[in-house]
C-alpha cells in the first residue's frame, strides 16, 4: 500500500517536473479534488462494512454487482457536474477521464474486501505495487510525450488492465461467485447508504476548501497550493496502513465481546495518529521550505509556510477516517454522521471568509476548525455510547440509527 501511495504521490511531482508552469498540476488537483467527492460514491465506503460482514448477509456476487452500479453512477455524476459548472473543454475531458480512473479503483477494492476477509492482504499488496508503478510510468510517459488529458486517460486503462489479468485472476479463487438477487443488491445499497454519506459528508470539508482555491483564485493558484502541500499526504497513508488491517481485530473484539481489547486497539491507534501528526509537523516545520527546494523549483519555497497547517488539517483528516471505521464497527452511524455534518456546516460557513481574508493559508484553516469540531464531536458521541449504549459492544450487526 506504501508503494502504491507514494506513486501516487509522484504523480503529482512528475506533472509540476513536466509542466511549464502551475496550470497543469493545477488542473490535476482539480480533478482530483471533485473525483474524491464521487470516489466516496462510487466505492460506497462498504469495504469495512464488507470485511465485517461475519455472518455472510450478503454473498460475494452481491457485493461485486453492487459496486459496478455504484462505479457507473459516480461516472454519470461527474459528466453531468463538469458540464453544468463552467470548465474548460480541456478540464472537463481531464476530470472526466481521471473518474474513470478512480471508479476503477473503486471496482478494484470490492475484491480486496474479498481477499481482505480471507486474509490474504498478500494479493492487495502485489496489486497495489503492479498498479502503483505501471500508471505512474505511463503517466510520466505520457505527460512528456504527448500532453496531461492522454496521460491521464493511459492512467485509466493501464489501471483496469491490471484490474482484469491480476486482481480478478486471483480473488476468483477465494471468492464465491453464486446466484445473487437484485432485491439483495439494493438492500445492501441501502444497508450502507448511511455509511456513504458519512464518508461523503467527511470528504467534503477537505474537498470543498481545495475546490473554492480553484473557484477564487484559478486553478494555478491551486496548483501552487497542492504543490506545496502534497507531501502531507504521507500522514493520511501512513494511518491508512495502521487501521485498514485493524478492521477485521476490532470486528472480532466485539464478537468476542472483548470491550477492554477492543479500546486497547483504539487508544494504541490513536496515539499512533498523534505521534505521526506530530512527527511530519515538526519536520515540516523546519525543513520544509529545503524540501520543496530540492523537489521543485526554487519559487515554491515561498509557500512552506504552508505546510504546517496542512500537516496539521491531514492529522485531524486522518483521525476522522479512523474514528469512521470505528462508528462503523459499533454500528453508530448516526453518531458519525452528526459528527460530520457539523464540521460540513462549519466548513461551508467559514471557507469564503477565511480564504479571502488569508489567501491560500486560509484553505488550511478551514480543515483545521471544520475537522477539529468534528474530531471533538466524535469523542463526546463515542464516551457517552460506551456510557449509554454498551448493547453496541455486544455484536449487534445492526446498525444504530
Amino acid at each position: 500500500m506504501l508503494t502504491y501511495f507514494a506513486c501516487q504521490w509522484l504523480v503529482t511531482v512528475v506533472v509540476v517536473w513536466l509542466s511549464a508552469d502551475y496550470r497543469n498540476p493545477g488542473n490535476l488537483w482539480l480533478a482530483m479534488n471533485i473525483s474524491n467527492i464521487l470516489f466516496v460514491l462510487a466505492a460506497y465506503n462498504n469495504r469495512y462494512f464488507q470485511v465485517s460482514d461475519i455472518k455472510g448477509e450478503y454473498n460475494d456476487s452481491e457485493y461485486l454487482l453492487a459496486r459496478l452500479l455504484t462505479c457507473a453512477g459516480s461516472i454519470l455524476i461527474c459528466t453531468v457536474f463538469v458540464f453544468i459548472v463552467d470548465y474548460s473543454g480541456l478540464q472537463r475531458a481531464i476530470i472526466i477521464c481521471y473518474m474513470v480512473y478512480r471508479a476503477g479503483e473503486a471496482f478494484v477494492d470490492v475484491l480486496y474486501g474479498i481477499d481482505q476477509k480471507n486474509w490474504r492482504m498478500d494479493y492487495i499488496g502485489i496489486s497495489m505495487v503492479i498498479r502503483g508503478v505501471s500508471t505512474l510510468a505511463v503517466f510520466a510517459l505520457l505527460t512528456w510525450l504527448v500532453d496531461l488529458l492522454t496521460a491521464v486517460i493511459g492512467m485509466a486503462i493501464i489501471s483496469l488492465l491490471v484490474s482484469f489479468l491480476f486482481d480478478i485472476q486471483k480473488t476468483k479463487k477465494l471468492a464465491h461467485f453464486t446466484a445473487f438477487a437484485f432485491k439483495k443488491i439494493f438492500s445492501l445499497l441501502k444497508r450502507c447508504f448511511p455509511l456513504m454519506l458519512v464518508l461523503l459528508i467527511s470528504t467534503v470539508i477537505v474537498t470543498f476548501a481545495r475546490f473554492s482555491i480553484e473557484r477564487i483564485y484559478g486553478e494555478e493558484a491551486l496548483g501552487i497550493y497542492g504543490t506545496a502541500v502534497n507531501l502531507t499526504m504521507f500522514i493520511q497513508v501512513s494511518a491508512s496502513l495502521l487501521f485498514t488491517p485493524l478492521v477485521n481485530l476490532l470486528s472480532e473484539s466485539l464478537k468476542e465481546l472483548n470491550k477492554r481489547k477492543f479500546f486497547k486497539l483504539f487508544t494504541a491507534s490513536f496515539a499512533v495518529i498523534i505521534g505521526i501528526t506530530v512527527l511530519f509537523t515538526a519536520g515540516f516545520y523546519l525543513i520544509g521550505e529545503w524540501i520543496l527546494g530540492i523537489l521543485f523549483e526554487e519559487s515554491i519555497t515561498a509557500y512552506a509556510y504552508l505546510m504546517t497547517g496542512a500537516s496539521i488539517a491531514a492529522g485531524l483528516t486522518a483521525t476522522m477516517w479512523f474514528m469512521n471505521v470505528v462508528f462503523s464497527s459499533v454500528r453508530d452511524i448516526k453518531g458519525i454522521f452528526v459528527c460530520n455534518l457539523i464540521g460540513v456546516i462549519i466548513c461551508f460557513a467559514t471557507t469564503e471568509l477565511l480564504l479571502k481574508r488569508y489567501g491560500l493559508q486560509g484553505a488550511n484553516y478551514v480543515m483545521i476548525i471544520s475537522q477539529g469540531a468534528a474530531v471533538l464531536c466524535t469523542f463526546v458521541r463515542l464516551f457517552w455510547v460506551i456510557k449509554r449504549k454498551p448493547e453496541l459492544f455486544r455484536g449487534d450487526s445492526s446498525c444504530v440509527l
